[in-house]
């Protein structure tokens, strides 16, 4: 038997009047059996009651999963919290990335688009990696997210999961934004759907997604990926071997983006990053996310005068944030399967630097060996002993946490048998600078001027401690 459900993207400053339009579409176009509120509110109570049991995704942590704000209104919250209807519907609140969610469900709520989808649109900036697991996991009949605070209206073709079972992804602006911010619709648990002849996102998102990572991260010119079809179940092979002249970081490589470039030595460069993480943070006016590069196109490094020119750019870089009170976190993954090895380095804080960066390197060290079903678990030591015998096997992940005077070097071995999670350190930097959204350098994009501004607002900044010049 089909029930009804009403799905709103409420502005939460208007959301009495809102409340009133819901409890008006419930009388003329109802009965709903629910109504859900796309994006992430604090909401309190208001004048009007909910006719019809409201659910929203709360911004702030409840003890419980399900807590009523007011009669009909109940925030949800916690990483994945699932709602059955006496009609049977399964409803899905996605917030953060659940390993024990299991089962499937009717309808997923989440407020990123899943990137497969965004890619399909040019808005890779409002996708998120988690929430296509989560979607493939649970197969849901409609997925609801907004993307962004103010959102917007999209409706992806209907895909299918199985010939008698598809996928809606709806998007909805936010009431008062000129979008279409409502969506009524019925929907029948057990009934079963007429194929879907449509392409299904995640399969070829799927097969794309690690070579894509592992080029942008080490540096690799993006090359073309293979579209693949419904009968196509062969992985897209990344190149095993990219030449200088293609090469993000080789200085031979005609397309080199030089405007970028802050210093150069005999060995090594330093340049701003692309897609930097840190937004300003006074008394700083740019990001410092930076990175040192040997000239060398090579995977590890071996040159003595390479390795000594680097540290030399750490130690300089170090001294200039200490200055204006920060810290600096350097991190390096060093393997044979790199592209072309490179240490990226971004200012923190310093007051509780420390203790900050150990608890955000513990935390994503905890989730990514939960996670860890393709990618190596990872072990970090802080023991000198043992930071320097796994430094000379060459194959790591590295972060130096320099204080002035005070250096902590943390490091895990990596084996060669298991692909590496490349966005790991970007992973730790996001939770110490609480910026999940940026963990990917994709959705942290700068027009060129704004490359360029940022790179001569490091040279002035940098220039006391310049020993290339």
């Amino acid at each position: 038997m089909k029930t009804k459900i009403l799905v709103l993207h409420p502005n939460p400053d208007n959301l009495d009047a809102i409340i009133k339009k819901a409890n008006l579409q419930n009388s003329k176009n109802g009965p709903f059996e629910a109504v859900l509120l796309l994006g992430k509110y604090d909401l309190k109570a208001c004048p009007t009651v909910p006719e019809v049991p409201t659910y929203y995704t709360g911004s702030i942590e409840q003890k419980e999963q399900f807590t009523d704000i007011m009669k009909n209104l109940i925030c949800v919250t916690g990483g994945f919290s699932t709602l059955k209807l006496a009609s049977g519907v399964k409803i899905g609140f996605f917030d953060r990335i659940c390993e024990d969610a299991t089962g499937d469900v009717d309808i997923l709520v989440s407020f990123h688009w899943p990137l497969a989808i965004a890619k399909t649109q040019g808005l890779s900036v409002i996708g998120d990696r988690e929430v296509d697991k989560m979607v493939t996991k649970l197969q849901p009949r409609y997925h609801f997210a907004v993307g962004t605070e103010k959102g917007r209206f999209y409706e992806h073709p209907a895909f299918p999961w199985t010939p008698t079972k598809a996928c809606r992804m709806i998007s909805l602006g936010q009431e008062g934004s000129g979008n279409k911010w409502f969506y009524a619709f019925s929907i029948d648990p057990s009934e079963s759907l007429p194929f879907v002849d449509g392409v299904n996102p995640f399969k070829i998102e799927s097969q794309n997604v690690s070579v894509v990572e592992e080029q942008m991260e080490s540096g690799e010119k993006l090359q073309p990926l293979k579209r693949a079809s419904e009968n196509d179940e062969q992985p897209v092979k990344r190149p095993k071997i990219v030449a200088p002249q293609e090469c993000f970081f080789c200085l031979s490589n005609p397309n080199i983006e030089s405007h970028m470039i802050v210093a150069i030595g005999k060995h090594s460069y330093l340049a701003t990053a692309k897609g930097p993480m840190p937004l300003p943070q006074r008394p700083l006016d740019f990001s410092g996310h930076a990175i040192i590069i040997p000239f060398d196109h090579t995977p590890i490094i071996e040159d003595r005068e390479q390795r000594e020119e680097m540290a030399q750019f750490q130690k300089t870089v170090a001294a200039a944030f200490y200055e204006k009170s920060f810290a600096t976190v350097f991190f390096q993954i060093s393997r044979p399967e790199n592209v072309h090895i490179h240490t990226q380095l971004i200012p923190v804080r310093l007051d509780g630097a420390q203790e900050q960066f150990e608890r955000s390197i513990n935390e994503r060290t905890r989730q990514n060996n939960e996670r860890a079903k393709f990618n190596q678990s990872l072990e970090f030591t802080s023991d000198t002993k043992q930071v320097k015998a796994i430094l000379e096997s060459k194959n790591f992940i590295k972060f130096v946490l320099s204080m002035g005077d005070k250096i902590k070097v943390y490091a895990a071995q990596l084996v060669s048998e298991k692909p590496v999670d490349l966005q790991f350190p970007r992973r730790v930097m996001s939770f110490h600078l609480k910026c999940p959204k940026r963990t990917y350098w994709d959705r942290c994009k700068q027009t060129k001027a704004h490359e360029i501004n940022e790179c001569e607002k490091f040279k002035a900044f940098y220039k006391k401690y310049d020993f290339t010049s």
